[in-house]
């Protein structure tokens, strides 16, 4: 298990939820969040990377408490998703051993390389204020 597939367990843990493999949910949806049972249900047989980012964005609806997919909803969800996936101190030390590449980066971090463009994106606005921990969203 990676890092970051260790702090999501942990964090899923923390919540309350209970993350299930299922191989009921269509090939368009890699995850969903179910409130009423507090479960985010995953598509069986996703690659690891796609799988902890898929369940750190539905973490994200249930950290909002959304019950409904609106255009902001998916925001907030991808960008809570982010920076719990994501500390300053590893995304500059995977940017060094990877020469900027963003790829490269988002592949040592165990991140998609969207996810990773988000994270990014939310720094160079000055949205990510916690140095030593997971950020914290303005």
């Amino acid at each position: 298990m990676s890092s970051v597939e260790a702090k999501l367990d942990a964090l899923a843990q923390d919540m309350g939820i209970t993350v299930i493999e299922t191989s009921k949910l269509g090939s368009s949806l890699n995850a969903c969040f179910h409130p009423s049972t507090r479960t985010v249900f995953v598509r069986l047989g996703l690659d690891p990377v796609t799988r902890t980012c898929a369940i750190a964005h539905e973490l994200g609806h249930a950290h909002y408490g959304h019950s409904c997919s609106t255009q902001r909803a998916e925001r907030e969800a991808d960008e809570w998703a982010a920076c719990k996936l994501l500390k300053i101190d590893e995304v500059e030390a995977a940017g060094w051993e990877c020469d900027g590449a963003r790829a490269a980066i988002s592949a040592e971090l165990g991140v998609t390389p969207g996810l990773l463009d988000l994270w990014m994106s939310m720094y160079e606005q000055g949205r990510i204020k916690n140095h030593h921990e997971w950020c914290t969203i303005n």
